[in-house]
């Protein structure tokens, strides 16, 4: 079984706000994300399919929140250009600050259904 579609109509009946454009500028990044939390594995019921489509909606909705931009530059060191200073949007492990929100979303809408990756990439 491949990985389901998730279309806008779908992020609606999961209660999004965006509008058509803002969805469509932040699912290859959400899509990208899950499939990066959950590996090889790809739903197998309809249960699964539904999580993964919500998962790839939360997960829309985190990508829009720093501007659908796939949390590029959220975790770049710090640096200076003249008097504009940037510390960086790192934890002290190396997480981004998008990376957290990232995961937090998509492991609530994949807990306990059994798509979550449990080995080594």
């Amino acid at each position: 079984m491949s990985l389901p579609d998730v279309a806008y109509s779908d992020y609606q009946a999961w209660g999004g706000k965006l509008g058509a454009d803002a969805f469509a500028a932040s699912l290859p990044h959400a899509k990208g994300a899950v499939r990066r939390i959950i590996g090889f594995n790809v739903p197998e019921n309809e249960t699964q399919s539904a999580a993964y489509v919500n998962a790839v909606c939360a997960a829309v909705d985190v990508d829009a929140a720093y501007g659908a931009t796939g949390g590029i530059g959220e975790s770049a060191p710090s640096f200076t250009i003249g008097s504009f200073s940037y510390g960086g949007g790192s934890s002290a492990d190396g997480t981004s600050a998008y990376d957290s929100d990232m995961e937090g979303a998509v492991y609530g809408e994949l807990s306990g259904t059994g798509l979550l990756y449990q080995g080594v990439l």
